[in-house]
């Protein structure tokens, strides 16, 4: 029997690879194949409307991991192992099977990458709908479409929802989205656009200038001395609450007030108490026929006075608005190409953050804006938001890593989690910016982020989690176990009265071997040049999620005394083979930046982490090069940077008769490393002798760089 990879309902069943995903299919759901085993699916209603929902069958038996908004401008990630814990506004849902059992109990020593596929569903913009999936309680997954304008009615959406499978997550969805780039042609793969300013001594002027004199530009001077590039916030309606209709300056606009009416899918998970006050007193709307002429006068205005791009922010309010303008998504992508046209036309390059963002009529009309915030703000005065950035950020990465590069937003420099965000930015392939008070910075973190130039050592894509953390929840999921021994100890306490010492040591061995300690370290990963990276993260114990239910008997409170393990791997590094070269046989050099150990293993060898919460270690891993007679040698980069590898550019080797050269490229000042399985004769850089010191214990190989921060010839003669 032929199995097809393309979806198909049978027997009232969706099957996909031959494999039952949903059952109970209701006759109305309808599968319209598209290339590459990918498809739509859709379904019809006896009647029109402007929202509809409809079941799509019963989903039982895989691990899940959704992307959700949980308010109206942010996305968290939310897995499980049935379709009543997916949440409403669903903006990405994945799957995955295993050969042995979707719902497996066991602890396996370590999980692999083998006998596992992935079935992806994105529910996308429908014409003038846009779509979300929720689950139900009976396990119905379910897929929701509304235009947001009670007018704007149908009775069939079908290409609401895409479906594809895999066998690797992060192919699978890059390459999914990349088929909707083509055929629906309302967004751009991130490929196919042109970054703006990620430059060295890059400042936005944030939310607050619009009540200043300008206080920021002399006549003759820069807006703000010591600066490249200057950004000012501005929010995709002019303001939180619009503009003012009563001004006669913004008449030409022709503004009106309006009401926003918010879907039935954002007021079920959190409502927002700014939401709470636009709904009160409404928003002042410039008509989306002049809202091309309002962006280009404000922006051509801030450009005179020496802006180089904008922020907005508040960008999902639109979603609300739609009533009256053939909804939510007509509304936003008017708005949408209007801002990018005046963007291209005032500034130079594509000098544009998009903020508040997150909603799919926002993601999928996004055909030239090119840096999107990934996750809620960075709160520093709030101590349990910490951990549930890096993580949020991480796993909304996987989807909008592939449209945008994700901002992680500033971080503070001297805060008690100033490593934990620093290391986190530093392989999250993005900008890095601070808002740090004048003189209260903390120049050892800035340091090992920025070089003395300004730049920064970025990894060349987004950073995601790694493929054994995608159906795990690393900031939660130790409460789960603590739940558990909790129950533990109170069975002990009520045997004890009754039970000998051996009776209930032999009891308390038995819990303890039998009982699964899920408890998950967040691992990201991410590519440079020539090695991977990976970073490591305890966010357990230190916040928990939005409309995650914790039991009240849980007294978890997240002591940064208590460690938990994990282990890092080279296979932990996605598509490591691509830069390896066809030569490699699988071994890495792994060079851990915090413990400053360089260790060697094989592709599927593991390294043990141990990390109390809010504590990190970041691994360089590169591939080992064999050269001359049997010389193992893999460049690790600059050591006291977060981001070692980012400083290697190239890596080459010169037979010579006498023996061999081997060359690195790199950039940046201080210790360059690199793993050798023997001391070489002598070091130059830039063809001048230098001094070089050598480990024989484990072949770490350091030569200091001095002078400019530009590319390097470092060469070891052997």
């Amino acid at each position: 029997m032929t199995i097809t990879a393309v979806p198909v309902i049978k027997d009232g069943s969706l099957m996909v690879r031959g494999k039952v995903v949903l059952t109970g299919v209701p006759r109305n759901v309808v599968v319209s194949p598209l290339s590459n085993g990918s498809a739509f699916i859709g379904a019809t209603s006896a009647h029109p409307s402007s929202r509809h929902v409809f079941s799509l069958g019963i989903l039982e038996g895989f691990k899940f991991l959704s992307l959700f908004r949980f308010k109206l401008w942010w996305m968290i990630p939310r897995v499980g192992k049935s379709a009543s814990e997916i949440p409403m506004e669903t903006q990405m849902l994945l799957l995955e099977a295993r050969e042995e059992s979707a719902l497996e109990d066991e602890v396996s020593s370590e999980p692999t990458n083998e006998n596992a596929f992935y079935t992806l569903f994105l529910p996308v913009l429908d014409g003038m709908f846009r779509a979300s999936l929720e689950g139900s309680r009976e396990n119905e997954l379910r897929f929701c479409v509304e235009s947001g304008d009670d007018k704007v009615q149908t009775s069939k959406a079908m290409e609401s929802i895409f479906v594809n499978s895999g066998d690797n997550p992060f192919e699978l969805i890059r390459d999914s989205i990349k088929i909707l780039e083509k055929n629906k042609g309302t967004f751009s793969h991130i490929e196919n656009k042109k970054e703006g300013g990620c430059s060295p001594k890059f400042l936005i002027i944030d939310d607050g200038w619009q009540d200043t004199v300008n206080e920021f530009r002399k006549e003759g001077q820069p807006l703000v001395e010591g600066t490249q590039y200057v950004y000012m916030w501005h929010a995709l309606a002019g303001y939180w609450g619009g503009v003012l209709p009563s001004s006669e300056t913004m008449g030409k606009y022709n503004p009106k007030i309006a009401f926003p009416i918010q879907s039935p899918g954002n007021t079920g998970n959190l409502r927002d108490i700014a939401m709470d006050s636009l709904e009160k007193y409404g928003v002042g709307l410039v008509d989306p026929e002049k809202i091309f002429e309002f962006y280009n006068d404000l922006h051509s205005y801030l450009a005179s006075c020496g802006a180089d791009g904008v922020k907005v922010d508040v960008q999902n309010l639109l979603e609300t608005l739609g009533s009256g303008y053939g909804g939510r998504v007509s509304i936003t992508r008017r708005y949408q190409e209007a801002l990018e046209q005046s963007v291209a036309r005032n500034f130079r390059d594509n000098n544009l953050i998009c903020c508040m963002s997150h909603n799919s009529d926002s993601i999928f009309s996004s055909k030239k804006s090119a840096v999107a915030r990934a996750s809620e703000d960075f709160m520093p005065r709030e101590p349990t938001f910490q951990t549930l950035h890096i993580a949020s950020v991480a796993f909304n990465s996987l989807l909008l890593g592939e449209i945008v590069v994700p901002d992680w937003d500033m971080f503070h420099s001297k805060h008690e989690t100033a490593e934990f965000h620093g290391a986190a930015r530093a392989l999250g392939g993005c900008a890095v910016y601070v808002s740090d008070k004048p003189g209260n910075q903390d120049f050892k973190i800035l340091k090992k982020l920025v070089l003395p130039d300004g730049s920064v050592l970025r990894a060349r894509y987004a950073g995601r989690p790694t493929r054994d953390c995608l159906f795990e929840d690393p900031v939660m999921d130790g409460k789960r176990y603590n739940k558990s021994l909790r129950k533990t100890n109170q069975t002990l306490r009520f045997h004890s009265h009754s039970c000998s010492d051996n009776v209930l040591s032999f009891f308390l061995f038995q819990l303890i071997t039998t009982t699964r300690i899920i408890c998950s370290l967040m691992k990201i990963w991410n590519l440079n040049k020539l090695s991977g990276v990976v970073g490591v993260f305890n966010c357990q114990g230190a916040g928990s999620w939005p409309l995650k239910n914790v039991a009240e008997d849980i007294n978890f409170s997240g002591s940064t005394n208590s460690s938990i393990s994990g282990h890092v791997r080279p296979i932990d590094v996605e598509f490591l083979e691509e830069i390896a070269g066809e030569s490699w046989n699988g071994d890495c050099a792994i060079y851990a930046f915090n413990s400053g150990s360089l260790s060697t293993l094989p592709q599927h060898g593991n390294l043990e982490v141990s990390l109390a919460t809010l504590q990190c270690e970041i691994y360089t891993i590169s591939p080992i090069k064999v050269f001359g007679n049997g010389q193992r040698f893999a460049p690790i980069g600059l050591l006291d940077m977060y981001n070692s590898g980012g400083a290697v550019e190239s890596l080459s080797c010169r037979e010579e008769f006498s023996g061999f050269t081997v060359t690195i490229k790199g950039r940046g000042v201080g210790r360059f490393g690199a793993y050798s399985s023997s001391k070489p004769k002598r070091c130059k850089v830039d063809q001048k002798e230098d001094e070089f010191t050598y480990n024989a214990e484990d072949g770490l190989l350091i030569v200091k760089l001095q002078g400019e921060c530009g590319l390097k010839d470092i060469e070891f003669v052997y």
